[in-house]
């Protein structure tokens, strides 16, 4: 899968609010591509929060295409009993 970067954001009190988010105690992944410059700004100077950049997957990414076979579960083949006279 392919990887984005990302910032995981931490507050150092729940329901701390900054760049027009509310953050948690427990860390956040927020892809970068969904935060504007003015506030991955704010966000790092900001002491109450702790900011890591990582990388997590895309969720936006296509997973890769599977034969029709493996998507159903497996190929099956169909066994036809005789009729009981």
């Amino acid at each position: 899968m392919a990887k984005i970067p990302a910032l995981r954001i931490t507050a150092r009190r729940d329901g701390f609010r900054r760049a027009g988010i509310e953050h948690g105690a427990s860390p956040v992944d927020h892809p970068l591509a969904s935060l504007s410059k003015a506030q991955i700004a704010q966000l790092k100077a900001e002491p109450a929060l702790v900011v890591v950049e990582v990388e997590i997957d895309d969720p936006d990414a296509a997973e890769p295409a599977k034969p029709a076979a493996a998507a159903r579960g497996g190929a099956k083949t169909e066994t036809k009993s005789e009729p009981k006279a």
